[in-house]
Order: C-alpha cells, then structure tokens, then sequence
C-alpha cells in the first residue's frame, strides 16, 4: 500500500521539478529563438556579401581562394556576418535617435503601411512593440485591475483608451478601452469595454506588470511604502 503513494509522490515531485524548469527557462529560450531568427533572416543576406568580400580579398592578395562552405573558414564567416549585424543595429538604434533617423523610418513605416494586408500587420506590431519598450507611452496608460472572466475574480490589465466615443455611443454609456494580457504572453489577451467605476487603479508600472505576466505571477513587485 505505501509503495504506490511512493512511486506517486516521486512522480508528481519529478513533473513539478520539469515544470518549474520548463518556466523558468521558457522567456530565456523564446528570447534567444526571436534573436536567432532575426540574426538568420539578416544572415541571409549578409553572409553572401562577405563570402564575396572576402573571395575578392584573396584574389586581390593573389592567394589561393579557400573554401568558405565549411570548416574554419565558415566559422570565420558567420563571426563576422555576426559582428557586422551586431554594428548594423548599433548603427541603426543610434540613428533612429536622430532627426535624419527619424524622418527616415517615417517614410519606411509609411510606405509599407500602405501595403495591403503587411500594412495592418506591420503597424499592429510596431505599435505592440512600442508600448512593450516604453517608447509609446500612450498605448499602454496605465495598469489596473478588472473583474475577469466572471465576477469576483480580478485579472491585469492596461488601460489603452480612456474615451472611445465610437464604443460609448454603442453601449449608452462612458466606457474605457482595456486590454487583458495572457501569460507568460502578453502580446495576446482580450479587450473589454467596461465602465471606468468598473477599474481598480494600481500603482503598478507598465514594466513591472510585465514582469509580473512573463514570470506567472511569481515576480511579484514591492510595495512602494517599503523601507
């Protein structure tokens, strides 16, 4: 009889031991899956350039030209293709800080937002990733809490328009635009319509309740009255 509660006990230790691994490591592995796909995609195009870089500058030094497909070569191939992307975006950020910068991604930003279908793709996430870095601190207003998804129970959630008349007019009465994240996700969620008296305000940060979504309510932020 105590056998089976022994096997089950261990079991139960051992998938509680996985899980807790698994989400502890989840944001680290999909931060470095997003990195290796944006250093793949620009990879595509600048390794080929510097094979022929470097192709040139063997020939020009009239040596024989060796074999950038494999072995050490390659190596020093996808090492430089990685330091030259790594100064692109150095290069690029610093840039984006500038008038020239600005102006620049502004006609970009405008002329595939005028692409049918990848113009609404593109400015939805522009503007998710504006809000998630602070850069658009309009989009995300403030953190509250509402009753979600039934009475009683309370979820997080960011304020994302204080007077939307189109949906006020609609339900006959003032409401304000919020958006429910999903965790450890926050990208994805459900955006309600609620009445204002129906928010509870936080003194939360935007950033803070980020943290709090990616981690599953496990990092939770201090009282600010603490000393």
């Amino acid at each position: 009889m105590g056998e089976p509660n022994e096997k089950t006990t261990f079991a139960s230790r051992l998938g509680h031991n996985f899980l807790t691994g698994l989400f502890l490591l989840l944001p680290i592995g999909l931060t470095l899956y997003v990195v290796s796909v944006l250093l793949d995609l620009m990879g595509t195009f600048i390794q080929p350039a510097l094979e022929i870089g470097l192709t040139w500058l063997w020939q020009n030094a009239k040596q024989p030209v060796p074999d950038f497909a494999a072995g050490l070569y390659r190596q020093l191939v996808v090492l430089s293709s990685a330091v030259v992307m790594i100064f692109i975006l150095v290069v690029v950020g610093y840039l984006s800080k500038r008038l020239f910068g600005k102006v620049l991604h502004r006609w970009f930003a405008t002329a595939l937002e005028r692409i049918p279908g990848l113009g609404s793709l593109y400015g939805t996430i522009r503007q998710m990733v504006d809000a998630l870095s602070g850069r658009n601190k309009d989009t995300f207003r403030r953190v509250v809490m509402v009753e979600f998804p039934r009475p009683g129970m309370w979820a997080i959630a960011f304020v994302t328009h204080e007077q939307p008349t189109v949906f006020s007019e609609a339900v006959g009465k003032p409401v304000v635009n919020v958006f429910i994240p999903a965790a450890p996700a926050p990208t994805t969620g459900v955006i309600l319509h609620v009445s204002p008296e129906e928010v509870r305000e936080t003194k939360l940060t935007v950033g803070e309740a980020l943290g709090l979504l990616m981690s599953f309510g496990s990092v939770v932020p201090k009282p600010t009255d603490e000393e």
